[in-house]
């Protein structure tokens, strides 16, 4: 396995959900924002919804988790871990959280046996315990015997073999007359909404959904892609509203004084530097390469991103990717190294990466991988991602 590291700085925390579909995503969308000045008595909580401990699952077919957190001050972010690793992470809306904040997170187990599902909420990096459920997948739909009921945390069912483009909308997301904040807002779709994905920007940070025989525009950062996307076409946005400019009060007469004093130099101070805190928020791509007839390997692209949710700077830090194949680890392969993060900054990382062999390969990202920088919190340095590799 080759790769080919490409680093993009970009100012911003990005979510990105993994699919056929994936773009450069730099979108902060404003619903009810929090109250700053409200002190919070003690960390968020957080409940699950569906699945139910016990429910069954199918190896490689998405499980969707319903969960719903909360925090006096708002909730900035939301991790589904399975048997304590971190498989999805998805982020508010507003920079400073949501009071009460429904999400939908999917997770697609790659092997059969019993697992541990546990949700976990921040707000900053004060973090929640986790409630959990245990699942038992199964290698196939025969074997199952108790079905997750996805209606118990507020879904409608899903079919998830139907080949439609369509979007899952994984938090309350507004639904917006074009492709950006500076758009009028039609309405706010509830978190596990499904809509046709109609159209799409050039780089996929927005999709045009079909809601109820009405057109709107979503950001894609908060949004899993479900079916094949791949012929979705790029939609030219409609014009940008106009802002109105208003008339400016004609300025009163300056007064010079006859005499000056010159000023005292203020006192300054050095300001503390803050902690930093990685977290890897996408790690996505072509998750079912296939080896054309003929060849002996096939290569994809795939993204990482990785952001600085902390106070501050990092400085530099290694990253890595470690793939496994029937549970052995098969390479240990570098991600790029990064001179510095700052707070609030995000770097997308693009990776090529050769696979030449058929089975179900295990990808697992690491931010930080060398344990070189002090951190708010090390759990949620991760990501996987499952690639089922198959030959034409």
């Amino acid at each position: 396995m080759r790769i080919r590291p490409a680093l993009l700085m970009i100012v911003g925390i990005f979510v990105l959900a993994a699919c056929n579909l994936t773009g450069t995503r730099q979108t902060t969308e404003d619903l009810t924002p929090a109250v700053d000045d409200v002190q919070p008595s003690g960390p968020p909580t957080v409940t699950i919804n569906s699945p139910q401990s016990g429910d069954e699952a199918v190896v490689g077919e998405e499980v969707l988790v319903s969960a719903t957190a909360s925090d006096e001050r708002g909730v900035t972010r939301v991790q589904l871990l399975a048997n304590n690793q971190i498989v999805k992470t998805v982020t508010s809306e507003n920079a400073l959280g949501d009071r009460t904040f429904p999400v939908v997170l999917d997770y697609t187990p790659l092997s059969t046996g019993n697992v541990t599902l546990e949700v976990i909420a921040f707000r900053g990096a004060v973090a929640s315990a986790p409630a959990s459920v245990s699942i038992t997948v199964r290698q196939n739909l025969a074997q199952v015997t108790a079905t997750i009921d996805t209606s118990t945390g507020g879904l409608p069912p899903i079919d998830f073999n139907d080949p439609t483009c369509r979007a899952l909308v994984n938090v309350g997301l507004n639904f917006r007359t074009g492709p950006g904040t500076n758009y009028d807002r039609i309405t706010v779709l509830a978190a596990g909404t499904t809509a046709p994905i109609v159209g799409r920007l050039g780089d996929n940070s927005w999709w045009q959904l079909r809601v109820n025989n009405r057109f709107g525009w979503v950001s894609s950062d908060f949004t899993t892609e479900l079916g094949i996307c791949t012929g979705v076409p790029v939609v030219n946005p409609p014009p940008s509203p106009t802002v109105p400019v208003s008339p400016s009060a004609t300025p009163p007469p300056t007064f010079t004084p006859t005499t000056t004093q010159t000023p005292m130099p203020a006192a300054t101070e050095t300001p503390t530097p803050g902690t930093p805190d990685l977290v890897i928020t996408d790690f996505s791509g072509e998750e079912n390469p296939v080896i054309p007839s003929g060849e002996t390997e096939v290569t994809e692209e795939y993204t990482l991103v990785i952001s600085n949710t902390g106070s501050g700077g990092t400085g530099q830090f290694e990253n890595g990717i470690v793939i496994s194949l029937g549970g052995s680890i098969v390479q240990t392969l570098e991600a790029g190294v990064v001179g510095n993060l700052g707070a609030g900054e995000s770097i997308v990382l693009t990776i090529d990466i050769t696979f030449d062999a058929e089975g179900a390969y295990s990808m697992q990202a690491s931010a930080d991988s060398n344990d070189d920088i002090d951190e708010l919190s090390e759990v949620n340095n991760g990501a996987i991602l499952g690639v089922t590799v198959s030959s034409a």
